[in-house]
């Protein structure tokens, strides 16, 4: 994923996280804070908890980081710029 490419999903996100917030979603809200944190330090972002059924990932040992399988071409800076624009912690 080249520079572009996330720059652009940063908006995207934005908007996904304020809607989450405006539905009373912030449970949710706190692992994915937590997650971004991790990960705008070059982090994994945690396990994902579970083995995603599809075939990457059915030989899998093990569940994959957040990272692993949601964000894999995603630099530090996505997430720093994420948190730094949703005020969260990082």
């Amino acid at each position: 994923m080249n520079e572009q490419e996330w720059k652009l999903k940063i908006p995207e996100m934005i908007m996904r996280y304020r809607q989450m917030e405006k539905a009373g979603l912030g449970l949710l809200l706190q692992e994915v804070k937590w997650q971004y944190a991790d990960m705008a330090v070059g982090g994994d972002g945690g396990s994902l908890g579970f083995i995603p059924n599809d075939e990457e990932w059915l030989s899998a040992a093990k569940p994959p980081s957040c990272r692993e399988h949601n964000y894999p071409l995603y630099p530090d800076h996505f997430f720093q710029e994420v948190c730094d624009l949703m005020s969260w912690p990082r």
